[in-house]
């Protein structure tokens, strides 16, 4: 059996085994061995996606939450892991659009290293244009916490991760990537 699955090494980063629900001990044993296996293996980084609670609202025990990032961000501290936190909003399984909206940034903790998602920031927005806009705003927002980014696109209402052709633009793409590490995410 194969543990790690090529989708999920890409020009050597790693995208760790996530979980879909309230952060319990189980996050816990999937970063732990998403993180040690990016040691063993050598990997650029490892990206996890950002707990529930601290994404939408209607999780409430933020502190859970942020018991996992520190959790998470000592680890990686101690052994030496390069560790980004993706924005990642629940989506409905099967038609992969959003199950309780886009995530509210607010929410977000502004000390953390981030995987920026671009084709999870535009789900929801009502044109191109808007897409395009959502982008650049969070982006300029938190640009000293991005260290990394997943490209892709989408029809703005499904996550099908589609290859940037019609929202990010090229100049868009040199603005966002820039002094970055990022992968085109399939």
């Amino acid at each position: 059996m194969k543990l790690i699955k090529d989708n999920h090494i890409d020009s050597g980063h790693f995208h760790a085994w996530c979980r879909y629900d309230p952060t319990s001990w189980k996050h816990y044993a999937y970063l732990f061995a998403s993180i040690m296996v990016c040691k063993i293996r050598r990997f650029k980084s490892v990206t996890t996606h950002l707990p529930l609670e601290l994404q939408h609202h209607i999780y409430p025990r933020r502190k859970k939450g942020e018991r996992l990032i520190k959790f998470g961000e000592f680890l990686a501290a101690l052994i030496q892991v390069n560790l980004y936190w993706e924005n990642a909003p629940l989506f409905n399984f099967g038609t992969w659009d959003l199950k309780h909206g886009q995530i509210e940034w607010e929410l977000v903790p502004k000390n953390i290293p981030l995987c920026f998602d671009t084709g999870h920031a535009m789900l929801g927005a009502k044109s191109s244009e808007k897409a395009r806009e959502s982008i650049l705003t969070i982006f300029k927002k938190r640009a000293g916490q991005i260290k990394h980014l997943h490209v892709h696109e989408n029809d703005l209402i499904h996550d099908t991760h589609t290859t940037p052709n019609k929202i990010i633009t090229k100049e868009l793409l040199l603005e966002i990537t820039k002094g970055k590490t990022y992968i085109f995410e399939k």
